[in-house]
């Protein structure tokens, strides 16, 4: 009988600088359901509190996270795309430990006074109704490969007072995996992948439609189509109105913007809890950069002085203090998932309404309502095994 088990691949391992690109071999004696990242950085020595500018943490400072064997990769997207994805799998935004309070001593017991920022960055082989791969047979068939690769970018803003401490040792990293045992060559191959890359990158235009082609590829299944859009201070629903999804020139999703991310929210049973962050203020007046588009603050002091107004403009979040003011957490929440949308072609989780993406044509149009919105797409397919010998 096979059992599923933990296995940790590494612990406590210190990036190599700064910033740069790193690759981290992954173990391929089992198959793979899942891994698990965890990273954390210690926040500068006086703080890391950053005023009416983006906010310096862990998920901004990865900017790439790939699994790869060669030239084969099996997911490509940013440390943001990464949680939000795992937000629409499980309802629920992925835990993290956001602090602006001066870096210390790592104790590992998620004190936030301590100064360390950790997020966890789920990746997903399985899917979230099968997590053994026992029905639907989608896992990391690992053993195939003659490598298999964690590659990180990262870069993280070195600051005393609006970043982190320098060096590799204060950017650190553990991964965990779930695997199953391996089984003969011939049924290995008949196992399928769960692959999410990153297909466009884009900055909206104040109006028209924006055509994006998608992949084409006999041996893979579009599942579910992930579009992002951010513009700092900018509500949901504004730079991208609406969406439409064909297929051969066919249309088989339309929806706006607001529409699909309600019945996302819907479908996952969404928690609204997104972020919550330790304050130490640096002004009388801290604007913080939320990343939510529609954030509903609610603050609550701990120890010291409260914060006596709040107010919001898009995912801007204005904190009224005197400066220093500290002890005080800032929960955002959000009726849907932020700045995301989804289009899932399998919500029963049957794999049996999946686009064929072996087609002529597949192709995303976005409509657009204002300027120099951030927009990433990227798709997430079921797969053969490829790239091996």
């Amino acid at each position: 009988m096979a059992v599923p088990k933990w296995i940790q691949l590494y612990k406590d391992k210190s990036l190599g600088g700064d910033s740069g690109t790193e690759t981290f071999p992954i173990k391929r004696t089992d198959q793979i359901l899942e891994m698990v990242l965890k990273v954390r950085a210690k926040n500068g020595s006086a703080s890391n509190s950053v005023d009416a500018a983006a906010q310096e943490t862990v998920q901004k400072s990865i900017t790439k996270i790939q699994v790869a064997s060669g030239s084969a990769i099996f997911k490509n997207y940013s440390g943001e795309m990464c949680r939000k994805i795992a937000s629409y799998r499980n309802g629920k935004t992925p835990e993290a430990l956001i602090t602006q309070r001066q870096g210390g001593t790592w104790v590992g017991n998620g004190d936030p006074l301590l100064g360390w920022q950790e997020y966890v960055f789920p990746i997903n082989f399985n899917l979230k109704n099968d997590p053994y791969g026992n029905k639907t047979g989608i896992i990391m068939p690992a053993p195939l490969y003659d490598s298999l690769d964690l590659v990180l970018d990262y870069s993280f803003t070195i600051s005393s007072t609006a970043g982190f401490v320098t060096g590799g040792t204060n950017h650190v990293f553990d991964l965990y995996a779930l695997v199953m045992p391996r089984e003969a060559k011939e049924v290995m191959e008949t196992k399928r992948i769960l692959v999410e890359t990153k297909k466009h990158d884009y900055t909206t235009l104040a109006a028209g439609d924006e055509p994006f082609k998608l992949t084409l590829d006999k041996n893979r299944f579009l599942r579910q189509l992930y579009v992002q859009c951010y513009e700092a201070g900018v509500g949901e629903g504004v730079d991208v109105t609406d969406l439409v999804l064909k297929a051969n020139n066919d249309v088989i999703w339309a929806s706006k913007w607001g529409d699909l991310q309600a019945q996302n929210a819907l479908d996952v049973g969404f928690d609204e809890l997104v972020m919550s962050m330790y304050l130490e203020s640096i002004s009388t007046t801290d604007e913080i950069w939320t990343r939510v588009p529609a954030a509903r603050p609610l603050y609550s002091p701990i120890t010291e002085e409260a914060y006596t107004i709040i107010t919001t403009v898009g995912d801007k979040v204005t904190m009224a203090a005197s400066a220093g003011a500290k002890d005080g957490r800032l929960a955002i929440y959000s009726s849907v998932i932020p700045a995301i949308v989804v289009m899932d072609l399998d919500k029963d989780n049957a794999l049996m309404n999946m686009q064929h993406q072996g087609i002529n044509d597949l192709e995303l149009l976005l409509t657009q309502g204002g300027a120099d919105g951030t927009v990433q797409i990227l798709e997430q397919s079921v797969a053969k095994p490829w790239g091996y010998n």
